[in-house]
């Protein structure tokens, strides 16, 4: 058995399968958020009314994943994120149990005690500290961890058409990531530490979307604009009002930097001599690129960046949001059957 685990900063995703049986795989997910609620009898009462399980922290009720956004009605309060900017709550105690609970309880579901689990981190191997954590919170709950960056992971899943060779975008909720792989070996790669959070956050800003929980207080009403978004279907080449035209313009600003950050990749020695001069596709992954004039609006700036003559397509994942826990269960199972081939 074969287990995976996608530590995404807007969606945990865990996956499980077997050699022998390859089209048996199982999963789950949770959102990778929580909600804090005063220790109040009206409060319990009205989780336990409603059937929501919730944790006991100090003075405080705690609803996390896929629950949180059952509770917004009852606090208007904005679910905290666990990986705030794509860094591991190390220093958040509530947070690393929540993070603990929401591992363990996947893993229950999809893994087995002593299994190869494959993982990702916020922020990939460049972040080291994430991925020493996770790896020690996969120790904890029985299992064998095996990190990988979220761009190999794509290129395995979706690669086998370019030879696992070319560059893959994981564009996430805090952070963006590219990568370059030559027959599936990494060449190079760079994180770019904003991704679809900061859109919504601004859109909420300069928009002026607002909500007040019960002491007055004021947040971002960043739910109004996900709801939007979903609704509304907006495109990114076809805005007929203002709200389209900000979406847009704020995608503009990302797209920039992962194309300036593209160009830097593609004149790196590392590149050239992997790579040489020849035109590569660009894979993408990620929810964030499931909205419409994406492809389009990227190869604008691959334009202005001087770099579209070696891109030679883009394609955006099918199962744009489930392509990385797929490529990760694609890579433990190589390294499973490398282990056993050096074992023999």
């Amino acid at each position: 058995m074969i287990t995976a685990i996608d530590f995404g900063c807007h969606t945990i995703r865990a996956a499980s399968g077997n050699i022998e049986r390859p089209n048996v795989v199982r999963g789950s997910h949770e959102r990778s958020e929580y909600v804090v609620l005063p220790a109040t009898d009206r409060y319990q009462q009205m989780l336990e009314a409603n059937q929501i399980g919730y944790g006991e922290c100090e003075d405080s009720f705690v609803v996390f994943g896929n629950k949180a956004g059952q509770v917004k009605w009852l606090s208007r309060l904005p679910s905290a994120p666990l990986f705030l900017d794509g860094q591991i709550p190390t220093a958040d105690a509530p947070a690393r149990q929540i993070l603990n609970v929401i591992t363990a309880a996947m893993l229950k579901n999809v893994g087995e005690p002593n299994s190869l689990c494959s993982f990702t981190s916020p922020g990939g191997r460049s972040r080291p500290g994430n991925v020493q954590f996770l790896s020690k919170l996969l120790t904890i709950n029985q299992q064998i961890p095996l990190a990988c960056n979220a761009t190999d992971a794509l290129i395995l899943a979706n690669g086998h058409s370019t030879q696992f060779t070319g560059i893959s975008l994981v564009f996430g909720a805090e952070v963006c990531e590219l990568g370059i792989n030559r027959f599936g070996v990494p060449v190079a790669s760079d994180v770019i530490p904003i991704g679809s959070n900061w859109i919504d956050s601004e859109m909420a800003r300069q928009s002026e979307r607002k909500v007040y929980d019960a002491s007055g207080d004021c947040y971002l009403d960043i739910d109004s604009i996900r709801a939007w978004k979903i609704d509304s279907k907006p495109h990114l080449r076809n805005s007929f009002d203002e709200q389209g035209r900000r979406l847009s313009r704020l995608y503009s600003v990302v797209l920039d930097r992962i194309a300036a950050s593209l160009k830097r990749l593609i004149q790196s020695n590392n590149v050239r001599s992997a790579i040489g001069d020849d035109r590569m596709n660009l894979l993408c992954g990620g929810g964030a690129i499931q909205i419409g004039g994406f492809t389009s609006c990227l190869t604008e700036k691959l334009v202005e960046h001087g770099i579209a003559e070696n891109v030679l397509s883009i394609q955006c994942s099918e199962d744009a949001e489930t392509a990385v826990v797929r490529g990760l269960l694609i890579f433990g199972q190589l390294e499973q059957q490398r282990s056993q081939k050096n074992a023999a």
